[in-house]
Formats: C-alpha cells, sequence, structure tokens
C-alpha cells in the first residue's frame, strides 16, 4: 500500500507509519530522528478545507518515520476522502516540521 493513500473504514482502528526524511543537501536525503523530543499533531482535512480529526496523542515518533495509532471513535466521521496533515514540534526549541512527502497523504474512510 502506497504511503500517500490510506483506506481505513468508519470507526476502524489502523496504525498507519508515515516515512519521513528531509533534504540534508541538494538531493540528498536522510531520515529525520523523532524519536525523542517530538510531539505531533495529525489532522484529517475534508475537500472544504475544515479540520475534522485532530489528534495529539498515539502518535510515535522513529528514526526515519512516525506511527499514528487511531483510538476507539477517532474515526467515527462520514465515508468521504480527507488529505492527511502531520506536524512534530522539536519540544527543547519549539521549532514545528511539517510532514511533506512529494505528493500529500490522502486517507479514503469507508462505509
Amino acid at each position: 500500500m502506497s504511503t500517500n493513500h490510506l483506506t481505513a473504514r468508519v470507526g476502524a482502528e489502523p496504525t498507519w507509519t508515515l516515512p519521513w526524511t528531509v533534504e540534508t543537501s541538494q538531493n540528498v536525503f536522510s531520515n529525520y530522528d523523532t524519536s525523542s523530543g517530538f510531539t505531533f499533531t495529525m489532522t484529517l482535512t475534508n475537500e472544504a478545507g475544515t479540520d475534522v480529526v485532530t489528534k495529539t496523542t498515539g502518535i510515535t515518533g522513529a528514526d526515519g518515520s512516525v506511527a499514528i495509532a487511531i483510538a476507539v471513535d477517532e474515526l467515527e466521521i462520514a465515508a468521504a476522502l480527507y488529505t492527511l496533515h502531520l506536524r512534530a514540534r522539536e519540544t527543547a526549541t519549539s521549532k514545528d516540521s511539517d510532514y511533506s512527502p512529494e505528493s500529500p497523504v490522502t486517507v479514503n474512510i469507508i462505509p
């Protein structure tokens, strides 16, 4: 399954793991290590641009990836296509880094 397109059923409890790299020099990418010292915010946004789900717990960083564990009732939303946004905040500096793969991550919520 492509990490740029995720599918889940309404009310499901999936865990999504997204690879996260950063460009360290021109066309050179390295794993982004978010394994400690970071907090995360994930949102699912509908086609109108409204945040339908905002999640700050159950998100775990690693060296080169972030796992998002969806809990009970967090996907009790309308079946539709959403865009996933993920932000990591470095706690020591309050610097935000947005997950920005080559193409947006879409989440298809199905009945």
